[in-house]
């Protein structure tokens, strides 16, 4: 960008130097180590709280219902007592990412595995946004590569507690009331994280439900992928392989979401900062 052109009027007055700057750190003053992460805060937290049980759980739903083999990796979870510090952060860190209440990082370290990191604050979704994002952690530590639509269908699948069977009631109604068009050639060509908005999440989420819940054809073909992904980050598309499965995908999915039933609520736990 052009400099702008030089001003003949006097400057602003200047910040006065007894001015404190706001910190961007993360969270790193107190530690809760789970089964697989670590969770740093700022702020006191009951570690009785029924989440961390439901967190410790999630890696053997996730490998068992994929097939997938167990993980040895740690997980940093950082999180922000407040959306406002959080907002600041991640604009200072990762600018270029677009606004979400929650972010998975994978980060490369010289010479060994990625660092896994998770980005969050105290806020009424933390249950559900802490599933999300270490589905995805757990994910990205036993495959070489995630397809975008994929990992964030699976991340939609884990992100509500086993009860819920992997149904997401707001994605299951909103797709009921329609329009509606199922496209997963479309969605399998979506690369950048700014391309899925609610609509794409919404049917990656369906998608992954139809293959897991529907019948062992469909299921051994999400299963053959992802052992794909172990060992070969790009495996091709995958709606070829579908559509052998299960012909009309697209019909089948429509049909399947008339079908899906939703499991009756149970309270969430959420964890509280103690005063």
């Amino acid at each position: 960008m052009a400099a702008p052109p030089r001003s003949e009027e006097p400057p602003p007055p200047s910040t006065p130097a007894t001015s404190t700057p706001v910190s961007t750190a993360p969270p790193g003053k107190k530690h809760t180590r789970g089964s697989y992460y670590v969770l740093y805060h700022d702020f006191e937290i009951d570690k009785t709280d029924p989440l961390f049980a439901e967190l410790d759980a999630l890696p053997e739903q996730v490998f068992s219902e994929l097939k997938l083999p167990p993980s040895n990796s740690i997980v940093q979870v950082f999180l922000f007592d407040t959306q406002e510090r959080y907002e600041r952060y991640m604009r200072a860190k990762y600018r270029n990412l677009p606004p979400r209440r929650a972010y998975f990082i994978a980060e490369p370290r010289t010479g060994g595995t990625d660092e896994l990191k998770i980005f969050t604050w105290l806020g009424d979704h933390l249950s559900t946004d802490l599933r999300h994002e270490l589905t995805h952690a757990l994910l990205r530590s036993v495959l070489k590569e995630v397809p975008l639509w994929l990992d964030e269908g699976l991340a939609g699948f884990f992100e509500l507690p086993p009860h819920q069977d992997g149904v997401n009631p707001q994605h299951l109604d909103t797709l009921r009331r329609g329009p509606f068009q199922p496209d997963l050639a479309r969605l399998e060509k979506l690369k950048d994280v700014v391309e899925m908005q609610k609509p794409e999440y919404r049917e990656a989420w369906a998608w992954v439900h139809l293959m897991l819940r529907t019948g062992p054809g469909a299921k051994k073909v999400l299963h053959d992928y992802l052992q794909t992904l172990r060992t070969d980050p790009n495996p091709g598309p995958l709606l070829p392989k579908l559509s052998e499965a299960v012909p009309e995908p697209e019909q089948a999915l429509a049909d399947h979401l008339t079908t899906v039933e939703v499991p009756k609520s149970r309270p969430r736990s959420r964890v509280n900062a103690q005063k």
